[in-house]
């Protein structure tokens, strides 16, 4: 085993271009490389996702188990409608206050690590929300506030797996699955939640993230590491496939332009739509099962199984988005992500303002529009959070943070938005917030065809060097070592010494 390990460092580094000890591959000069047979960089691609969507999955319990907790013998049942938003927003005041130390440790520390620490934070916190609650507001909050710091990590591990294990070709591929953890974490919240809350008690929601979030952290520590390059189990052939076509990366890394992706325009396209899209999916998961339950009047075991649905779809539209964008030929990489943004946000917005229309009676009908409304919203994957990571290529860790900073954002925005709107459950009050919504979506929409483009930034090129050659460096030797006098010769002080003594 060892010497198949030290066969395959041997082999890398040799195909790289780099020596072992590198943890980081050079220029890959693959032009001929096949597709290998084996696809270890897949289970890398589902571990990471199965850890960023538990710790989005923890932090959205208490968006089902508010509408399942008693008068009577729980605390939190009787919070003011303010003390729920400020709830639901202390995720958002933990990523925020994570953001600048996240920023440090991603430049600096293992991206695995990382994680690992965030789960481990994520996972104790939500096991401890059920002996917090009883014990008071500010108790509860703290829980949720720790929940927010895990949550800060989850959009760069997206980008830097990304970066890192998916070929150029797979991409799209690759972001299809790890940005729909946010979809994904109430796939499968949504139902447990509704099980937990109908049969055992909304602690157990708490109980079972808790649990199933320590195992896939596990397996995740087991298995994962930072570079294809360092894992024992990707052959050659896959590495080679993985790193075909990818630029050169220096010995270290470069500066972060910072200046220059604060001035792009492209950038900022791909941060609006983050913020409106971002936006409505923090409504989405926020308020859907408040919206079916209280609204729309379906039970609370229904209101698990009917909450998951739209998001399954949009899960799968994302999926969709995702293959499709790598796959289809004969349209450039740029039109295809304005096309893909504009049925993400453009139409999703347009069917947010039908469904405003039709009345809570028609409650089928609400839902199915709901299923469309939040399906659409799936295929951001391919519109700009690809563009974000082709524009920035090595420095797309930046642009995701910045994802995070916005996901905070409308993470602390959304409850107290639409708080202060829906007090009563009215039809008026659920339309307003579905065109405000939508308006946002649309708008940021028009901005994006405007200023979205697939290239690769100017500033993710490595500074040029002027190349010297082997007879360059003989022949400036040779006139260096010339001009250096030796020390051993006589000189003509010496030769006078020596003549008068």
């Amino acid at each position: 085993a060892v010497n198949a390990t030290s066969d395959f460092m041997e082999t890398a580094a040799t195909e790289t271009g780099e020596e072992e000890e590198t943890s980081v591959p050079e220029t890959q000069p693959y032009t001929s490389v096949k597709r290998p047979k084996k696809y270890w960089r897949f289970l890398m691609l589902a571990l990471s996702t199965l850890c960023i969507t538990q710790i989005l999955a923890n932090q959205n319990s208490y968006n089902f188990t508010k509408i399942c907790v008693s008068n009577k013998k729980d605390p939190s049942a009787n919070y003011t409608k303010n003390e729920q938003s400020v709830i639901q927003a202390g995720t958002a005041i933990g990523s925020f206050s994570a953001t600048i130390p996240m920023m440090f440790a991603l430049d600096r520390l293992p991206k695995k690590h990382i994680l690992l620490a965030c789960g481990a934070l994520s996972s104790v916190a939500t096991l401890f929300v059920p002996f917090m609650e009883p014990l008071g507001f500010y108790y509860f909050l703290a829980a949720r506030i720790f929940q927010g710091v895990a949550f800060c990590v989850t959009f760069p591990i997206a980008g830097a797996v990304t970066a890192e294990w998916a070929s150029l070709t797979e991409h799209g591929i690759f972001l299809a699955f790890l940005t729909g953890f946010s979809q994904l974490a109430n796939i499968y919240l949504m139902p447990v939640s509704g099980v937990m809350c109908t049969y055992l008690g909304w602690k157990w929601v708490y109980y079972t993230m808790g649990v199933t979030g320590s195992l896939f952290f596990f397996l995740f520590f087991c298995f994962y590491t930072d570079f294809p390059v360092d894992n024992e189990h990707v052959t050659p052939e896959e590495l080679a496939w993985i790193l075909k076509d990818k630029p050169e990366k220096p010995a270290c890394r470069d500066p972060v332009p910072y200046m220059a992706m604060l001035k792009s325009k492209v950038i900022w396209a791909v941060w609006t739509s983050a913020f409106a899209d971002i936006l409505a999916i923090m409504f989405i998961n926020m308020f859907n099962p408040q919206y079916i339950n209280d609204y729309l009047k379906f039970s609370v075991l229904k209101t698990g199984f009917y909450a998951a649905l739209p998001i399954l779809v949009q899960w799968f539209c994302k999926i969709f988005a995702g293959f499709s964008s790598d796959f289809i030929k004969g349209v450039s990489e740029t039109m295809k992500l304005k096309i893909y943004n504009t049925i993400a946000l453009g139409a999703s917005g347009t069917f947010f303002i039908i469904l405003s229309f039709i009345p809570a009676e028609s409650a089928v009908a609400c839902f199915v529009v709901l299923i469309i409304t939040e399906g659409l919203i799936g295929f951001n994957t391919a519109g700009f959070n690809k563009c974000g990571t082709l524009h920035a290529r090595q420095h797309s860790h930046f642009v995701m943070i910045m994802k995070v900073n916005i996901q905070s954002t409308c993470q602390l925005i959304e409850p107290f938005i639409t708080n202060a709107i829906i007090t009563d459950n009215t039809a008026w009050q659920w339309r307003w917030v579905f065109w405000l919504h939508a308006s946002l979506l649309i708008a940021t929409t028009v901005l994006f065809l405007f200023w979205a483009k697939a290239d690769a930034a100017p500033w993710t090129e490595p500074p040029q060097t002027e190349e010297v050659s082997v007879e360059d460096v003989e022949t400036n030797g040779e006139e260096s070592q010339a001009e250096i006098p030796d020390s051993t010769a006589p000189t003509e002080q010496s030769v006078k010494e020596a003549e008068s003594a």
